[in-house]
């Protein structure tokens, strides 16, 4: 469900800029394009216009309380893809991810995720490497995209992901508790590709029965 518009600010915020005329006039216009987005439904040539708008509007007013661009840059990535602009896709998430739009690697990797079930892996590798370059900690780059190159049977691939995601989780002791999806993920993976159990994985399954 795309994300409703609230207007937030607090009385030293109606103290400055904006000025309030300036302040009413930038909220009916607001207003003017969530109005325009719901009559829009499901047309997306009609939700990128708008959402495009609403986007250069918040980075005119860069640092004010007024919008919410990360979840509406996610929902114009979703209208690029149903329109097959796959390309501008991506350029939205990273552009929202540099600008601070949104905390972790939450946003490229569902992005990422979306492209490879729709048969984009390329368009979706640099997704996962923006994710794990910037967020190289956050052990759930490693699981989805573990997850989606064994779906699609790049069984090689999904083993060095997962691997580097059980070791994080193994020198970390596992705060986000992923070892539990870690593991057997790389047992599968393994038994694809016809290997033995290795070093880092008996650890993950000693660790488990303990």
């Amino acid at each position: 469900m795309s994300p409703r518009f609230r207007h937030r600010t607090t009385k030293k915020e109606s103290r400055r800029w904006p000025r309030p005329a300036a302040e009413a006039a930038l909220e009916e216009r607001i207003d003017e394009i969530m109005d325009g987005l719901a009559r829009a439904g499901n047309d997306h040539v009609e939700r990128v216009a708008a959402l495009e708008e609403y986007l250069t509007l918040a980075r005119a007013h860069d640092g004010e309380t007024w919008f919410d661009a990360g979840a509406w840059s996610e929902d114009l990535a979703d209208s690029y893809l149903a329109l097959g602009r796959v390309d501008d896709a991506v350029a939205t998430i990273a552009k929202a991810t540099r600008c601070g739009y949104a905390e972790g690697a939450e946003m490229l990797y569902e992005l990422a995720e979306k492209l490879m079930r729709s048969g984009h892996e390329p368009q979706a590798r640099p997704l996962w490497q923006h994710a794990r370059s910037g967020y190289p900690d956050d052990v759930w780059i490693y699981v989805q995209a573990g997850i989606e190159y064994g779906d699609m049977g790049d069984h090689a691939e999904a083993l060095e992901w997962l691997t580097t995601g059980l070791e994080l989780a193994l020198r970390t002791g596992d705060p986000e508790s992923a070892l539990e999806q870690l593991r057997p993920l790389r047992a599968s993976c393994l038994s694809a590709l016809r290997r033995q159990s290795d070093e880092i994985q008996e650890r993950a399954d000693q660790r488990e029965r303990t």
